[in-house]
């Protein structure tokens, strides 16, 4: 165990124009946007501990949140 604190995580979800890798690999099927998430997870000293991106058709696209706040 690294033994490392994370403080919190933000989430960023936009809708941007397509790139043309998205439209290589996406099968947009006429789409010319994409929904783009973006997560940032910070530890206590505020370092950027982990990023990630994910992008999405708009037709396929759903947004679901669950946060359980521990004491």
């Amino acid at each position: 165990m690294l033994g490392l604190k994370i403080s919190f995580a933000k989430k960023e979800i936009v809708v941007k124009s397509a790139t043309e890798e998205d439209k290589k690999y996406l099968d947009l099927e006429g789409y010319d946007v994409v929904v783009v998430v973006k997560n940032y997870v910070y530890l206590d000293d505020m370092t950027l501990f982990q990023y990630t991106e994910s992008r999405h058709r708009p037709d396929k696209f759903k947004f679901v949140d669950f946060a359980r706040r521990l004491k």
